[in-house]
């Protein structure tokens, strides 16, 4: 074999070399390299979530209608199906309102609960006794239509702390079926607040403001309760109050009622040296100082930057009790005619309320700090409707009615009645936001393609997607609670993915950004390797045209 043919044999040799280094280039190091930096994300169910609008929303409520007299036993049919008609006429556009009806003839134990106080009947008696009858059960969404008997002189609709209707009957059995189905709508389902709560929850404008949904705050799993009891001159006033056994008495018989919903952290504090910046303007003829409701919102924020900071997630709801110091005593508040607020309190929309509390003049001469003792019956009354006000607890009270007459509330706090409405609005409320926020998540994902979807966020959305129609299925069947919860998990899991942290890991590196980092690690690397199988190339072919020749 001759030097040239050991030459030429070389150059092939190197030839083959940089063909193959190129060959796993691109076979074995670009794929690596491609798998090496991808984006990992789990794959979620995004025609699911895209569909979870247009599943319609409808919840279902159970009317029992119970009749006394035999006028009214004799056209039990006749009055369901007037009723079931009037109540299936629904105004609704985002969620529809069903009824499951039945009406039936009272029994000998609920005609003796009435006869046992004669003709004008002990309402709350009645309301308590009739709710222990073997044929009245206490679940949530389920109410009772009593048609009380023609001897009792019962002049209006009485609505009782339980799931109780009572209502005297008119003649007329179409007035009656009208009578009937307003209350039921509008007292006790409230139709127009569910619509409102979904409306809400999507963000809609709405023409005319809602009170409502604008001071109260949303609905969470947990929230944090902080009373405040503000002395700025300790000095002179020794300020007491019985905070503890005043949210025994006042305050727990209503958590208590929704700890299975959600929860509540309880604190008390005291704060010293602590007064209103604004100063108050003075009534020469009456002596007292006041603000006006204009002046309201300038209070709190001196007053709430020495409160201190919750712990945890939760929302936290003041309640402060303010106590004015001697030189600006007594201090009012007015509403925009100049009339004294009988409650002389005002409230913050989601943040709290407060109250100011005027001590009793004393005699200069008394030996100081003078005791003061606060009336926490006063205070608590207010704070209790503040309370419900922020919750969002509605009241059907609060419409008003001549015909319609409402059991007060009480030390409860909340009755039976309000306890389904705000469950039914919460979970409304939880079911829209929790889709609009899984909608908006996929919706950033499928824009942002380098986002990591690491697989716990894959796992919530998956959980939140369940339990939406879970939510939905047993809201349509009745199941009030099951669907609350449900929908309690749904907001929690699509929160959770849509807030996660890893989220952002990505974000601070565009796509453009890629080509400033490639090109200086791979620029040198490829020249080379790309001229080397282009000289590689290049020969072999010099080579095999040579051979034919």
């Amino acid at each position: 074999m001759t030097d040239e043919d050991i030459s030429e044999k070389e150059k092939d040799t190197q030839a083959y070399a940089a063909l193959g280094i190129g060959l796993i280039c691109i076979v074995v190091g670009l794929p690596l390299w491609w798998k090496a930096t991808e984006v990992y994300r789990v794959q979620l169910p995004y025609s699911d979530i895209n569909g979870l609008s247009e599943i319609p929303l409808t919840y279902t409520a159970e009317v029992q209608v119970v009749c006394f007299d035999d006028v009214w036993t004799k056209r039990i049919l006749e009055i369901s199906q007037l009723l079931q008609d009037n109540l299936s006429k629904t105004t609704g556009t985002e969620i529809k309102a069903n009824y499951r009806l039945s009406v039936r003839e009272r029994t000998t134990e609920e005609l003796d609960i009435f006869k046992q106080k004669g003709s004008v009947p002990d309402l709350p008696f009645v309301d308590d006794e009739l709710s222990k009858s073997k044929l009245v059960s206490g679940d949530r969404n389920k109410y009772y239509i009593f048609l009380v008997p023609k001897l009792f002189k019962l002049d209006y609709a009485y609505i009782g702390k339980h799931h109780n209707i009572l209502i005297r009957p008119l003649n007329d059995v179409t007035e009656l079926v009208k009578d009937i189905s307003g209350i039921v709508k509008s007292y006790v389902i409230h139709e127009d607040s569910v619509e409102k709560s979904i409306l809400n929850a999507k963000g809609a404008r709405s023409l005319k403001p809602d009170k409502e949904s604008m001071r109260s705050v949303r609905y969470n799993p947990g929230y944090d309760i902080t009373f405040t009891l503000t002395v700025p001159q300790p000095d002179i006033l020794d300020v007491r109050w019985q905070i503890e056994e005043a949210v025994t008495a006042y305050i727990e018989s209503m958590t208590n009622k929704l700890t299975e919903y959600t929860s509540f952290e309880i604190k008390s504090q005291l704060q010293y040296f602590t007064t209103f910046q604004s100063k108050p303007k003075y009534d020469e003829s009456l002596k007292e100082y006041y603000y006006q409701e204009q002046n309201l919102p300038q209070l709190i924020n001196p007053i709430e930057s020495t409160l201190g900071t919750s712990s945890s997630n939760n929302p936290e709801l003041n309640f402060i009790v303010y106590i004015p110091t001697r030189d600006k005593s007594p201090l009012y508040i007015r509403d925009k005619n100049g009339n004294k607020v009988k409650s002389n309190a005002f409230l913050s929309p989601r943040w709290g309320g407060v109250m100011i509390y005027n001590v009793p003049e004393f005699n200069s001469s008394a030996a100081l700090p003078y005791l003061v003792q606060v009336d926490m019956r006063q205070v608590m009354e207010v704070f209790v409707s503040q309370i419900r006000l922020l919750l969002n607890v509605n009241s059907a009270a609060q419409l008003g009615s001549k015909n319609v007459v409402f059991e007060p509330v009480g030390v409860a706090g909340i009755n039976d009645i309000e306890i389904d409405v705000w469950l039914r609005n919460r979970c409304a409320e939880n079911l829209a936001t929790s889709i609009n926020t899984l909608q908006s998540l996929a919706q950033l994902l499928g824009q942002i393609s380098n986002i990591v979807i690491k697989d716990d966020i894959g796992s919530e959305v998956e959980t939140a997607v369940e339990s939406i129609k879970n939510s939905q299925k047993l809201l349509q069947a009745g199941n009030l609670v099951g669907a609350f919860q449900a929908s309690k998990l749904a907001i929690i899991a699509s929160e959770k993915a849509f807030f996660d942290p890893s989220l952002l890991e990505l974000l601070y590196f565009p796509e453009d950004q890629k080509f400033a980092i490639y090109i200086p690690l791979f620029l040198p690397i490829s020249i080379p390797v790309i001229g080397s199988i282009y000289k590689a190339i290049k020969h072999l072919r010099g080579s095999n045209k040579a051979k034919k020749d």
